[in-house]
């Protein structure tokens, strides 16, 4: 066992790497950072040294001897890990697959006897040496109970490995750590241990094979591209860990080093675009270690867990950090990007002797943008959107009417994305318990258009209601809002009164989205389109314009509409709205084809029942519209659409409300095909 003294630490003020202060200077953060390095300590401070023995898991990243990142995931009992010495850190345990009781285990053992072993023990053993046949390693200590988190580097040296078998799974090792700190707990999410009985892991064939070719010479899988059970790994992950490293010889007393850390979000934050996974790199202390690390050496690992199932999944290659508009083509809204180029990829089936459940996500997580805003043309130059009416709904919803500074084109029922950048004005924060979501607010907000174009254009040979070039341009919009408990745009619009002479005016990202309308099937003599809306609170936005959409295209052919709205109080149901679209059209009520429209409204609140009898006087002298108290069920669903089974289904409102319904819906046995559905949580 090697012995240190405190006289072998060493001054950590202003080390930045080469990397580190590239990208420092690049993001124009340098001269507020540059002398924060003393941050970090060349040893494990006494709260570390008596936090990590609480630990049943430890992140580590570790190198191959081609000198490729891996990052693993250990366990073991509390004390496994601890600390003997302030420049130490002990690790002694076995890992195994599985957990709770033999049958289980057997299982697991199964799975994994068809899956390449965890890295790290060849790592530990055979991977990358630097001088006197020490090997680098990085690692975090991270409690998901309560978001503590302390990072940690240092050495392995030779005579410091006492044991890592790799057949047994036994591993009792000396870390000597270089540098550490404490991280702040901005984006992780709580867990909690699981400790029900998790199910037994099928058989391998049933959960399908999960090994590949192995080259010998390197012992690691010769990548053929992530499989969809690896690639469903990565999008419900909340968080990953990156394994990073570095190269500098200006460092005099330090030229090489690792970094392992924790990434966190939303699910679906990462995202895997091919033999590619990217992910944003959400706002921080500015420090940009693991970001100046890819800027000096390229190399990554990446770690994503599936906490439920007990399965990891781990990768390598190369990564690259995609700033500004790169970014934003890559990722919708983000500002910087990681892009990580993927050379190997292991994945181990229950391979976690416990399981873990989901208590609460991160406050600081932004949105994660919408699957369909994936395609933005962030090359467009932005239109102007200019501000020009106001229509007062109720206390918290108004409409808002933008005329555009070029004509547009969109189908009912898509989106607009408009830039209200110009209204942060906040500054840099890194952290703000009051206002959480502030701090990486990019103030890009998208609204279903409530609106609709006057037609489908006469030069178009398109007739297709989904294909906005079906439709007439348009020179202006409308989006009706719902006023949000603390959002800085919905508030920010709601305050707001017309003024001719200071114009409110925002730039127009764009149009899009594919919750539009469905196309007809050609049939002679035409047959009505038959579709089902039902939507939840604010989530009818998309329907106003759908409706108004149809009313314009009288005769094309017939379109049945049965709308289930379920709202919280009459208010929240734009009642001024419905009116306008079940009155009948001036000059054409004798057309055969005008869409007939009827809407089944269910309002949840508690009301008395002289409030119920108002409400159903003023829902009496709207035409077309039956009121119920009470929630959507299967039955309600049933008996307000009997031909439920022949009708295309659209579904929008909030993940709740849609869950619910999408719940109602598998009862009737509605097939998914036949059920299209909207994410309204950008």
């Amino acid at each position: 066992m090697s012995t240190y003294t405190l006289e072998s630490q060493v001054t950590l003020y202003d080390r930045w790497h080469s990397g580190e202060r590239k990208l420092q200077e690049l993001l124009q953060v340098r001269e507020s950072v540059k002398n924060h390095s003393s941050i970090f300590r060349p040893y494990l401070t006494t709260q570390m040294q008596d936090f990590v023995p609480g630990l049943n898991y430890f992140f580590i990243g570790t190198l191959d001897e081609q000198g490729r990142p891996w990052v693993s995931f250990l366990t073991g009992r509390k004390g496994f890990m601890s600390s003997p010495h302030m420049r130490l850190l002990e690790i002694k345990t076995r890992l195994e697959g599985g957990a709770g009781g033999e049958r289980h285990h057997k299982a697991a053992a199964a799975v994994q006897s068809s899956t390449p072993p965890d890295p790290l023990f060849h790592n530990l053993t055979k991977g990358e040496t630097l001088s006197g046949g020490q090997r680098k390693w990085g690692g975090v200590a991270l409690d998901f109970t309560n978001r503590r988190r302390n990072k940690m580097n240092g050495v392995l040296r030779p005579d410091d490995i006492l044991r890592v078998d790799e057949a047994t799974g036994e591993l009792h090792v000396l870390l000597t750590v270089e540098q550490t700190i404490g991280n702040c707990p901005k984006y992780i999410t709580i867990r909690e241990m699981d400790f029900s009985e998790p199910q037994d892991i099928p058989e391998p064939e049933a959960r399908g094979s999960t090994s590949q070719t192995l080259d010998e010479n390197s012992r690691r899988p010769m990548f053929k591209g992530l499989t969809p059970e690896q690639t469903a790994i990565v999008d419900q992950a909340d968080c990953l860990f990156i394994a990073s490293r570095f190269i500098d010889e200006s460092i005099a007393d330090q030229t090489s080093g690792m970094d392992c850390n924790h990434r966190g979000g939303n699910p679906g934050f990462a995202r895997v675009n091919g033999n590619q996974i990217v992910f944003p790199d959400y706002s921080g202390n500015r420090f940009f270690n693991t970001l100046g690390n890819i800027m000096n050496d390229e190399r990554v690992g990446l770690l994503f867990v599936n906490f439920g199932a007990g399965d990891t999944l781990q990768v390598t290659g190369r990564a690259r950090i995609l700033i500004g508009k790169d970014a934003q083509e890559a990722y919708p809204h983000a500002q910087r990007v990681v892009q990580v180029t993927i050379e190997d990829s292991i994945l181990r089936l229950g391979s976690l002797p416990f399981r873990m459940r989901t208590k609460e996500l991160s406050p600081y997580n932004p949105i994660t943008p919408s699957h369909q805003q994936r395609g933005i043309d962030k090359t467009a130059v932005p239109l102007a959107a200019t501000l020009s009416e106001i229509t007062v709904h109720t206390n918290d919803i108004r409409t808002f009417r933008f005329k555009t500074s070029k004509s547009i084109r969109y189908s009912p029922g898509q989106y607009a994305v408009l830039d209200f950048g110009a209204f942060n004005t906040l500054g840099y924060r890194h952290m703000d318990p009051d206002n959480p979501q502030s701090l990486n607010d990019d103030y890009i907000r998208t609204w279903t258009i409530s609106s609709a174009p006057l037609g489908l254009s006469p030069s178009s040979g398109d007739t297709k209601l989904s294909s906005p070039d079906a439709w007439n341009e348009a020179s202006e919009f409308a989006l009706t809002i719902k006023r949000k408990p603390g959002g800085a745009i919905s508030n920010l619009l709601h305050d707001l009164s017309l003024n001719p002479k200071r114009p409110f005016t925002v730039p127009l990202i764009c149009t899009g989205g594919s919750f539009v309308l469905p196309d007809p099937e050609p049939s002679t003599p035409p047959k009505p389109s038959k579709v089902t809306m039902i939507s939840g609170g604010i989530g009818s936005t998309p329907f106003l314009s759908m409706i108004r959409g149809a009313r314009q295209v009288l005769t094309e052919y017939p379109i049945d509409i049965q709308w289930i709205l379920s709202a919280t109080f009459l208010e929240d149901a734009l009642p001024e709205a419905l009116q306008e679209l079940t009155a009948p059209l001036e000059g054409d009520a004798g057309d055969k084809n005008q869409p007939t429209v009827s809407i089944s409204l269910f309002l949840t609140g508690r009301h008395t029942p002289e409030e119920a009898a108002a409400v159903e006087a003023k829902v009496a002298l709207i035409s077309g519209v039956k009121i119920q108290f009470g929630r959507v069920d299967h039955k309600k669903l049933l008996a307000s659409v009997p031909d439920l089974e022949e009708r295309q289904v659209l579904l929008c409102g909030p993940e709740p409300f849609m869950d619910a319904v999408k719940g109602h819906l598998e009862v009737l046995r509605i097939p998914s095909q036949q059920i299209l559905t909207e994410e309204f949580n950008f």
